[in-house]
Parts: structure tokens; C-alpha cells; sequence
């Protein structure tokens, strides 16, 4: 479950980067330039600097270390699961190579670390959920510079287009939500029973931490 919530975290942020594709517009940029990261997911805190904490201490080290440290996914793999459930969109995350290749090696690099989660959880359905995040999220963007530059006569198609991908990443950021606040709800619960059962055998913790600083209870 633990992994399942990180891996939304990721999906969530991941779908919040600015418009890859509008560096096919844009022309090429050099390789250092700055991917922004903190933008945050509708419904979603605001994040620290990059995404490290975002995703928990595995990530962190693999975002440090690049692709490919235990664990996590190869660039090869990573594009292998894209390549499994949208080609089409495998293929536009390729031309981002030599495009963008800042953005490229982010992208690769972050769902890399959620395709590995996915990996370890077992559930090709995590997988499937961020791959077609990604890809109706760079759609949008595409739909949203064609819906700039077309002509009146086109434009209602490509906004319905449009609404489409929205709805439908709409409903995939809602499940991570969903299991979000159902892991917090579970985690309350236990909270609760912890708190509840404290109370009741308070004489006998008070008791307890007494005898230990005293140095008046019982040894082995």
C-alpha cells in the first residue's frame, strides 16, 4: 500500500510538468536547462524543491545516482513499459531526445522510478494508469497549441478533443486520491485504537516508566 501512494505521488506530480511537447515548438534547448518539478497536482500540496521528498528515500537516491540504480528501471525498460501500453506516445517520449534532452531524462528518469514501484507491487494496472497519464497530459498540450492556431471552424472539434483527455485524466488523478485518503483513513484508524488502548492501561504505563527511571523494576 506504502508503495502504491508514493507511485501516485509521482503520477500526480509527473502529470503537473510544464508542456514537454512544446519543446518541439520551441526547437531544441541544451542539456541543462531546468525542468521545472514543483508545480503541484490538482488537489495536491505544493511540493518542496524537486521531487525527492515527494517520493520517499528510494526515489531520492535514484534521482541522485540517474537511471538505473537498484531497484529502479533502465531507460530501456522504462520506454519498454511505455512502448507496452502506447506506442504512440513511446514514440513522441523518444523524439524528446533530441528535442529537449532535459526534459527527456526527467521523464524517463521519474516514471522509471514509478514503473519499478509498479514492478515491485506487482500491479500492471499502476502501470497502465501512469502511462496513460502521461500521454493524455502531453496530448492535451498538443491539442492545446493546435486549439491556438486553428482555424474558427475547427476549433469545437479539437476543444471536444480536448474536454476528453481532460475527463479521462481527470478520473485516473481521482483513484490516486482515492487510495491516498483510504491509506490516511486506515492509518487514522490505527492511530485511534493506539490512542484508545494507551488510555485504558494508563496506570500501567505510568507504572511501567516509573519502575524504569527509579530503577525499581523487576530485570529478567
Amino acid at each position: 500500500m506504502k508503495n502504491k501512494i508514493i507511485f501516485w505521488f509521482g503520477v500526480m506530480t509527473l502529470t503537473a510538468l510544464p508542456a514537454l511537447n512544446c519543446a518541439a515548438q520551441e526547437g531544441p534547448g541544451p542539456d541543462s536547462e531546468e525542468v521545472g518539478m514543483d508545480e503541484p497536482a490538482p488537489g495536491q500540496p505544493a511540493l518542496g524543491p524537486g521531487m525527492r521528498g515527494s517520493m520517499g528515500p528510494r526515489a531520492g537516491m535514484a534521482a541522485r545516482r540517474g537511471m538505473g540504480g537498484p531497484g529502479f528501471l533502465t531507460e530501456e525498460e522504462t520506454l519498454a513499459v511505455i512502448k507496452k501500453y502506447d506506442p504512440a506516445f513511446a514514440r513522441k517520449a523518444e523524439d524528446l531526445k533530441t528535442i529537449a534532452p532535459a526534459r527527456y531524462k526527467m521523464l524517463l528518469r521519474m516514471s522509471g522510478n514509478m514503473f519499478a514501484m509498479a514492478k515491485l507491487d506487482q500491479d500492471e494496472n499502476m502501470e497502465k494508469d501512469a502511462v496513460r497519464a502521461l500521454a493524455l497530459e502531453f496530448d492535451s498540450k498538443e491539442l492545446s497549441l493546435k486549439y491556438d492556431k486553428a482555424a474558427d471552424a475547427d476549433k469545437k472539434g479539437i476543444k471536444e478533443s480536448l474536454r476528453a483527455d481532460l475527463s479521462e485524466l481527470f478520473d485516473i488523478k481521482t483513484r490516486g486520491q482515492e487510495l491516498r485518503l483510504k491509506h490516511m483513513e486506515k492509518e487514522m484508524a490505527k492511530i485511534r485504537k493506539n490512542l484508545q488502548s494507551r488510555k485504558a492501561n494508563k496506570a500501567k504505563i505510568v507504572d511501567q516508566r516509573l519502575d524504569q527511571l527509579t530503577g525499581e523494576g523487576s530485570g529478567w
